[in-house]
């Protein structure tokens, strides 16, 4: 079976995304051969496919409605961004685990000596990207961070687990976009802290 991205894993937008692809459709500018009030099973098609085909006006909206949620398509990273952004995902398990200091010297330390720039106008372009990309990513996990150790599901969830970092390790499970503070996520992250904590017969 091949593998890929379906449908179904796709992000839960918020509602004030979909309030702006809302408006986006129903703007009489957008004028899509598909979109006839009494045949909605077609717009829907319709949509659907042209977000799969990239059309260039369907992905302007989706991009809009990733901005407002703050996250990027996968695909649309380069390779530099996705080198930041892993190693700011591994650093920041340092920093919660033992007592590494995140900084943006020792990452672009690490970017200069994978990368390896022949110039110095290669090595200062490397710089520059580098630290937009740490800006960009470190601040949206210090903000994630803080939601976390905000959340008051979270912070009753460690009250039962006093000799666990429950507060951290969550946060954690979000900056590497596996749990988000819902619900569902943290009963699902409550059962496997359950797991963890039973004695093996």
């Amino acid at each position: 079976m091949k593998k890929g991205i379906s449908l179904l894993d796709m992000h839960k937008y918020s509602k004030k995304a979909f309030y702006h692809l809302l408006g986006k459709l129903r703007d009489d500018k957008f004028q899509r051969p598909y979109i006839y009030h009494e045949k909605a099973i077609n717009a829907v098609t319709g949509i659907l496919w042209d977000i799969t085909q990239e059309n260039k006006e369907l992905k302007d909206i989706i991009e809009e409605m990733d901005k407002i949620d703050g996250i990027k398509a996968l695909n649309s990273k380069s390779s530099n961004e996705k080198r930041v952004e892993t190693w700011l995902k591994k650093a920041y398990y340092e920093h919660l685990y033992g007592s590494f200091s995140i900084s943006r010297n020792h990452l672009l330390a690490f970017m200069i000596t994978i990368i390896k720039p022949s110039s110095d106008e290669g090595k200062k372009k490397l710089k520059y990207s580098s630290t937009r990309y740490f800006e960009q990513y470190n601040d949206k996990f210090k903000k994630r961070l803080k939601r976390c150790r905000e959340n008051e599901r979270v912070l009753e969830l460690q009250q039962q687990y006093p000799k666990l970092n429950i507060i951290d390790a969550f946060a954690y499970g979000q900056i590497i976009d596996k749990f988000n503070t819902t619900n569902e996520d943290l009963e699902w992250f409550e059962k496997m802290v359950k797991i963890l904590t039973k004695k093996k017969e």
